[in-house]
């Protein structure tokens, strides 16, 4: 899979969505609303979808960091705990052509006179991979490394869902769903009639872990969580006769 595969996937354009939330209004007879406003004659109102997923994709690192005085000893330290990090991923399966390793950092240390007193070099290895499961554990056990008298960071790994795209229209529809039912139980009340739709507009889709309540207008794009909830928004406009 491309290593640079966005959270988010291709973007939709603007006015295709548009376009389908009208259709998918019009025809559509059921939903739940999350906020009515009426203006005159018409009522607008926001409706909502979700959907729980599991991530489809991960990428995890690791870092081993060795403190020496001079460069020369760091770096032949390095090498040797780098074999190790190695050998642990070659015993969980992975060969050297599955994982890339990242060049080596040096950063000086110095006392408070500003005098050179050490250095400390770093090198990352990173993995992306399709199996989830796989990443979760590989992070767990990272730690066995420490008991090799290797310095070793393992980081949480980032779990994705490429699939976003897939899912766009479905939810889409749901919202409209969500929203056109309590617009036509409001108009029933009051003795009016659910006209044709006059604006629709999709909001920011949210991917956030499961049963959380968060939400931003700037659009939620969780990457802690294995298992995780799309919210889709849509807010629609309609005339009431």
């Amino acid at each position: 899979m491309n290593t640079r595969i966005s959270q988010h996937g291709g973007l939709i354009t603007a006015s295709i969505i548009i376009g389908a939330v009208l259709i998918i209004c019009a025809v559509i007879l059921s939903s739940t609303i999350v906020k009515v406003k009426a203006y005159g004659n018409t009522i607008a109102v926001t409706g909502a979808a979700f959907k729980a997923i599991t991530s489809d994709y991960a990428i995890w690192e690791g870092e081993v960091n060795v403190t020496t005085a001079t460069i020369e000893e760091g770096y032949a330290r390095l090498k040797r705990d780098i074999a190790h990090v190695k050998a642990f991923l070659k015993d969980n399966g992975f060969n050297e052509d599955e994982y890339e390793l990242m060049g080596v950092q040096i950063r000086k240390q110095f006392d408070r006179d500003r005098r050179p007193i050490g250095v400390v070099l770093a090198q990352r290895v990173k993995i992306e991979l399709d199996d989830v499961g796989r990443i979760s554990m590989l992070a767990r056990d990272a730690s066995s490394l420490l008991e090799k008298g290797v310095e070793f960071m393992s980081y949480q790994p980032r779990y994705l869902f490429t699939k976003l795209d897939d899912l766009k229209i479905e939810m889409i529809k749901a919202a409209t769903e969500n929203a056109k039912l309590r617009v036509e139980q409001i108009a029933e009340s009051t003795g009016k009639a659910v006209g044709a739709p006059t604006s629709a507009r999709v909001g920011v889709f949210q991917i956030r872990p499961l049963h959380s309540q968060e939400v931003s207008s700037y659009g939620i794009s969780d990457v802690s969580s294995i298992d995780k909830e799309i919210v889709c928004t849509v807010h629609i406009s309609f005339l009431i006769e």
